[in-house]
């Protein structure tokens, strides 16, 4: 069920369910589960940033479904809900009130379940079997850990990674308790194994396989979804499926397989068109693998450029390898179809680390002139890094990172290397007997939880945390958005940078699965977690919250040097008289306060030298010119503070389309 799509099953199969008697009403939850933090809480947000590719996808095939299955009558349901969404959460504790509730059936369904979120689905599924729900789980986790421990891996590239032959113990309990579970991908499927749960006679494990996608519809969204629950609205495709690459720490080529499986151009193309024309615009992120190695690439991107030319409004991300720039002609017509940013997967910049996890298509003497062309293509370029691989040492790390800012990346996502279920890596960890931490929680790419041969679990979780902030800091920072031409570009990598900052730094988890405002209740906790009294959470809580005001204000500051370096600092640039950090009297003062080009630069250099003179400026009878100074600097801190704070709306504004 992780990306389950067309129900050309459902038009197949012919006959309507036979339901219950006295059955008037079906109802289908779909729920993507978040995952728990170390005390036992649920991550959940006021507003989340990425939606749920998987969850359209299951709604889609999910109606086709229900239009041959449900007689004429009987009324149908279906919602589309995340447990981390605070707006969501509450419906879902809504509907799960209202059940059990005569004459209806209820089905919840667990969608795109990933490793760190198995447990909290475990969870779940027993509170919903207690309302009377026929639960159903899919997803990478389950789909990636029935192919390696149980049915194994056949690829001739990969002729001896090793397999027990068993069914793994968490999903087999799940069987045992009367949940439904699903391995692959639904298109031929889901319709036959829906029918098989309405009518009460399911199979404890159905297999989706690797289907053909060519002609699938694409998801559709229902309108409640983004309302009052995301920062930003960006719709999701997958137009492609599997990759070709063997690499080692990887789940996707397990489930989705290496043949690329693509979908219609001409469908993708219509649904962009059709969502132009209801919505003003469309925002994608092309959630394939790798978008590069779709043969119809071409067709699709010629498609997006035409459209743009008969001017729509459409931008886009996409997902590709590091070989995508000697394609021929790619880089350009992704310009041209409105692609604002490539995340890459860079993984490491040491040749041995990417020869250890078999990729070999990743050359680190070729990235600075492929990601040179990206910006001067207007284009963001996002890489992923992940540390633990066994030549990593916080020095190499911190080198690396350095090199990666240096050489043209814009924007970093940092892992730590996770030997998720569903991996060669974890196939082969387990047929070493290497001992891996069973708390599913923590496989969230954020935890260490294997020992690393040249780290402590201590010194490799400081050197991910040292990497986040060395990466972005404020000058890495500044020269990324200063190097990118187009404004939109800049806009939006500040929006990132926001994002990123605040997930890592104040919200302390990851910003793919973070989002803004962290919701912490006090009666939904993971099972078993340390008992904590009311007191004591409230005491959490007013820290929590304290430390969400000091970073409010840090960031506000940081934010503004940022804003200011990148959207004035040009006109300051342009003036003849070039400026100094240091005031030259107060034409300066004027000028840089009230004027076009300002800066924080001389605000910044001015409280270090105040802060510097502090005890000399105690006892110093002639130190009244630096206080009077300061009273100056002050009336400045006000303007910025004023002009900057009438800039967000519009910056709001033009991130946020």
């Amino acid at each position: 069920m992780q990306h389950m799509t067309a129900a050309r099953g459902a038009s197949e199969a012919g006959t309507v369910a036979r339901l219950a008697p006295g059955t008037k009403r079906v109802v289908i939850l779909l729920i993507k589960p978040t995952h728990y933090d170390d005390a036992g809480f649920p991550h959940r947000y006021l507003r989340a940033v990425l939606p749920s590719n998987s969850l359209a996808v299951m709604k889609t095939i999910t109606e086709e479904a229900f239009a041959s299955l449900i007689p004429s009558g009987v009324e149908r349901e279906v919602h589309i809900l995340e447990d981390g969404i605070l707006r969501h959460a509450r419906r879902i504790e809504r509907l799960e009130r209202r059940f059990p509730e005569k004459g209806s059936i209820l089905i919840v369904g667990f969608v795109a379940v990933q490793t760190a979120q198995f447990p909290r689905a475990r969870d779940l599924i027993f509170r919903w079997q207690a309302r009377g729900a026929r639960c159903v789980i899919g997803g990478f986790h389950v789909s990636g850990s029935i192919t390696t421990m149980l049915d194994g891996i056949t690829d001739r590239q990969r002729p001896d990674i090793p397999c027990p032959r068993r069914m793994p113990a968490e999903i087999q309990e799940l069987m045992d308790r009367g949940a439904v579970v699903f391995h692959g991908e639904a298109e031929e499927v889901w319709s036959d194994a829906l029918r098989d749960i309405l009518e009460g006679t399911p199979k404890p494990l159905y297999r989706g396989g690797q289907p053909d996608v060519g002609a699938a519809p694409l998801p559709e969204y229902e309108a409640s979804y983004f309302e009052g629950s995301f920062a930003t609205v960006v719709r999701t495709v997958d137009t492609n499926r599997g990759c070709p690459y063997v690499c080692s720490f990887c789940t996707i080529i397990n489930v989705q397989g290496r043949k690329a499986r693509y979908r219609s151009p001409a469908i993708i193309l219509a649904q962009v068109k059709s969502i132009c024309e209801r919505f003003g615009k469309s925002r994608f992120f092309f959630t394939d693998d790798n978008f590069a190695r779709n043969p119809r690439w071409e067709e699709i991107l010629d498609g997006l450029i035409a459209l743009r030319e008969d001017g729509h409004d459409i931008g886009f991300t996409i997902e590709a390898d590091l070989a995508c720039g000697k394609i021929r002609g790619f880089l350009e017509k992704l310009s041209r179809a409105g692609c604002g940013q490539i995340f890459m997967g860079v993984e490491s910049m040491n040749p041995a680390n990417l020869a250890e996890a078999h990729k070999r298509q990743n050359r680190v003497e070729e990235f600075a002139d492929l990601w040179r062309r990206c910006h001067e293509l207007g284009m963001i370029v996002h890489a992923g890094y992940i540390i633990g691989f066994s030549h990593d040492t916080p020095e190499s790390v911190e080198r690396d990172v350095e090199m990666l800012h240096r050489l043209g990346v814009d924007q970093a996502s940092f892992f730590i290397k996770t030997p998720l279920p569903g991996s060669e890596d974890h196939a082969r960890m387990i047929a070493e007997g290497i001992e891996i931490d069973p708390d599913f929680s923590k496989c969230d790419s954020f935890h260490a939880v294997v020992d690393h041969p040249l780290m402590t679990r201590a010194e490799w979780f400081r050197t991910y945390e040292r990497a986040w902030r060395q990466f972005y800091s404020l000058d890495n920072m500044v020269a990324a958005v200063r190097r990118l031409l187009p404004r939109e570009s800049r806009l939006t990598l500040l929006r990132n940078f926001l994002w990123y900052r605040w997930s890592v730094i104040t919200e302390r988890t990851h910003p793919m699965i973070a989002g803004f405002y962290r919701v912490r209740p006090f009666h939904d906790r993971r099972p078993g977690a340390p008992r904590l009294s009311w007191w004591r959470y409230a005491a959490q809580e007013i820290g929590r919250h304290g430390r969400y005001c000091k970073r409010l204000v840090g960031e506000y500051y940081r934010f503004q040097y940022l804003v200011f370096e990148s959207e004035y600092r040009p006109a300051l640039a342009r003036r003849h008289d070039e400026w100094s950090e240091q005031l030259r009297g107060i034409g300066d003062w004027v000028r840089l306060t009230f004027g076009r080009g300002v800066s924080r630069r001389w605000l910044h250099s001015f409280w270090r030298d105040y802060a510097s003179k502090r005890w000399h400026l105690l006892w110093n009878p002639l130190a009244y010119r630096w206080h009077l100074l300061m009273l100056a600097i002050a009336v400045s801190e006000v303007v910025y503070a004023v002009r900057f704070a009438a800039m967000i709306p519009e910056l709001v504004r033009k991130t946020s389309t």
